[in-house]
């Protein structure tokens, strides 16, 4: 779907576009909003309702955490009077929530936490608050209005930092998102403010007996069709396993369940190939088998126009190609096991010893010591060390390491802060638990990855690990009970065990992929010369263009100093050639 709007306009000229818009009027008459969507094929619920001087919309579905039912309009009401944080306090699912107060003549509106509808807003004192939930139709919206978004060069010196900014800022001057939990509101003749609604350490509904093996089964069971075909991209390892043995707990026997794996052959050290087919033969599931003679940094024909740089941009003619080996191509609707291994924290972090000792856990100390020391393969010294060290800086924005070392002397020079990425709810939050804090970083920045579309494909991909109640209830779990003896993400491992009884969810050897990125830079070393060095951050000054070339020689040759940089590099400069 896409939707369009508008908050308080100050001028009418807006409207008179020809779409067909759904005013909205305060008590004195004057509009105070209009609505534009346009319905995909598969349709959304639309519920419109009024209650008092409250008028709100709800596009979406949405359940109850306490016997999953469907939301009703009587609690929707509630919500318009209360505001958005009682909706995720008490709901989960997929939708957009927007509430005029037409006596107080003001607008706030909000998605849901689990990233799978994101919202863009932008404002001026022309036109008021407009938002949409796709970025080329608010970049559309902009351009007819005589109002182009210059690019926000602020955004890129973070970007190629960071890898990551969560706190809504995009490459766009006076475009922004609404990040993951947060709501806009906007009173007219003021300024638009973000309020964070949503905690995702205090929402889980405790004492129901939930298991992450049962949450998996709700969302599948509430968003997915299997009578639709679509995919779950099979690892082979504990998360995709999962949601594999999830689907086949859900259907009959006689049902097809449908995954693909894609390997390199040639790279033996990341084939999983056979963990995929022995998960795939135990849920009698039909598997695809994908060698990928894609690298990455392979060059593509087509880019997608997105929100922002995504480091998978390097994989983009592997997806176009994966794409071209499914049945339905670009329409295949895609299920991913992405999320729970930051969630259930694998590795998990020094710092959950800190957060043992800072919850008084005395007895499970030296437990927790010898099962990280065992988990990280590092010495008992080390691993009270670095606890240590951590229980001294327990600040998230210790994990952002805030160098790129192809920055230009210019813009090294550029004030940073590695707090201004961060989510907000990251930046206000009280909590000093070093490990806590640790986890809680990684579901931000696992909620905020997956906002980039799965382009060439045209439907959205499911992310189960990432719903609403998954998040909450891994964030409810103490950071120390997440691993157990040579095993982490333990929690998740016992659910499925018990429900399954699959052995392979204790296997202890894994792939490794990072060379396979390697060998993509040597085999179109050129490609990436061309695009880096005769791109927009050289021609803009950002880069040190000696020390850029010799990065991509270096990496060429199979060394991994400036990987990551290339990465973040990469990125950008096909974000850029795709609003080009």
């Amino acid at each position: 779907m896409a939707l369009l709007g508008i908050a308080y306009p100050n001028t009418q000229d807006f409207l008179a576009q020809n779409r067909d818009w759904m005013l909205v009027h305060d008590q004195s008459n004057r509009i105070a909003g209009a609505l534009w969507h346009q319905q995909d094929s598969a349709g959304q619920r639309v519920i419109r309702g009024q209650l008092g001087t409250y008028f709100y919309c709800f596009y979406g579905a949405a359940f109850s955490k306490l016997n999953h039912s469907e939301i009703q309009e009587d609690d929707l009401k509630k919500i318009a009077a209360e505001g958005p944080a009682r909706l995720m306090a008490q709901f989960w699912g997929k939708y957009l929530f927007i509430c005029f107060d037409q006596a107080a003549r003001k607008f706030i509106c909000c998605s849901d936490p689990s990233s799978q509808w994101t919202l863009y807003w932008s404002w001026s004192s022309r036109h008021g608050l407009l938002f949409s939930d796709t970025i080329t139709c608010l970049h559309q919206a902009l351009v007819e209005n005589g109002e182009r978004p210059a690019w926000n060069k602020a955004f890129f010196t973070t970007w190629l930092r960071t890898g990551s900014v969560q706190n809504g800022e995009l490459p766009f001057d006076r475009i922004n998102e609404i990040p993951v939990g947060c709501a806009v509101s906007y009173t007219d003749g003021g300024k638009p403010q973000l309020l964070t609604v949503w905690d995702p350490l205090k929402h889980a509904i405790k004492g129901h007996g939930e298991t992450p093996f049962d949450i998996l089964k709700n969302y599948l069971n509430k968003f997915v069709s299997l009578a639709e075909r679509p995919v779950l991209e099979l690892s082979g390892g504990l998360e995709s396993s999962a949601v594999l043995l999830a689907l086949r707990a859900l259907s009959s026997a006689e049902q097809p369940l449908f995954c693909a794996h894609y390997y390199h052959a040639d790279v033996a050290s990341s084939n999983e190939l056979e963990h995929a087919r022995a998960v795939a033969q135990s849920t009698r599931a039909c598997l695809h088998e994908v060698d990928a003679k894609i690298l990455s940094f392979a060059p593509v024909q087509s880019v997608p126009r997105v929100a922002k740089p995504h480091i998978r941009y390097c994989l983009l003619a592997f997806n176009q190609y994966f794409a071209n080996q499914l049945e339905k191509r670009e329409n295949t609707q895609l299920i991913s096991g992405h999320g729970g291994d930051s969630l259930f924290l694998s590795p998990p972090p020094f710092g959950a010893l800190a957060d043992a000792a800072l919850a008084w856990q005395w007895r499970r100390l030296a437990r927790v010591a010898m099962d990280l020391a065992l988990i990280r393969r590092a010495s008992l010294v080390e691993v009270v060390t670095s606890a240590a060290r951590s229980l001294c800086s327990a600040d998230p924005s210790e994990n952002i390491s805030g160098t790129f070392d192809l920055l230009s002397t210019d813009a090294q020079h550029e004030p940073f802060d590695r707090r201004t990425p961060l989510h907000p709810f990251l930046q206000q939050t009280k909590i000093r638990l070093p490990g806590k804090l640790y986890q809680l970083f990684l579901a931000f920045l696992s909620l905020d990855d997956i906002r980039a579309p799965s382009y060439p494909f045209t439907s959205r991909t499911h992310y189960p690990f990432l719903c609403q109640p998954m998040v909450e209830f891994a964030l409810s779990t103490p950071s120390y009970d997440h691993f157990e003896g040579a095993h982490n993400r333990i929690v998740l491992r016992k659910s499925v065990s018990a429900a399954t009884s699959y052995p392979n969810l204790w296997r202890r050897n894994k792939g490794e992929t990072s060379g396979i990125d390697l060998l993509g830079i040597r085999d179109h070393k050129d490609h990436l010369m061309t695009l880096c060095l005769e791109g927009f951050l050289a021609k803009e000054g950002y880069l040190d263009l000696k020390r850029t070339r010799a990065a991509i020689d270096n990496s060429s040759k199979g060394h991994s100093n400036y990987f990551m940089d290339l990465l973040h590099l990469y990125a950008v400069e096909l974000f850029i050639q795709g609003w080009q």
